[in-house]
């Protein structure tokens, strides 16, 4: 699956192969966030998840501080990085459910190490 709209470098776009004369006024909206989500996604598969029914993006929390390993809170992947987490790795995106990461919520200074 290849993008469905396309953009001029000044600006316009469309969808491909439709004239927007054929589109009713209630589909301008949605399409609007298709044209957004491919600008941001260059994957389909990106793109894919935000249209499936859950358009939030997943965190991955930390499940092992000793040894820096994170859990994708949607599909369970788990990963361990050098230092950090996903973001700090350039991870914008789970590779297993291909969901975008959120950033890390706030970490509660109360918590027992």
């Amino acid at each position: 699956m290849g993008r469905l709209t396309w953009k001029t470098p000044d600006g316009v776009w469309g969808v491909k192969g439709v004239e927007w004369g054929e589109v009713p006024q209630a589909l301008y909206g949605p399409l609007c966030k298709l044209k957004d989500y491919e600008d941001v996604c260059d994957s389909p598969r990106v793109a894919a998840s935000y249209l499936d029914g859950d358009l939030g993006p997943v965190q991955y929390r930390l499940i092992d501080r000793e040894h820096n390993v994170y859990q994708c809170g949607e599909c369970g992947h788990i990963a361990r990085f050098e230092a950090a987490g996903p973001h700090e790795n350039g991870w914008n995106t789970c590779p297993s459910c291909a969901r975008m990461i959120a950033d890390a919520p706030e970490e509660d200074d109360d918590e027992p190490a």
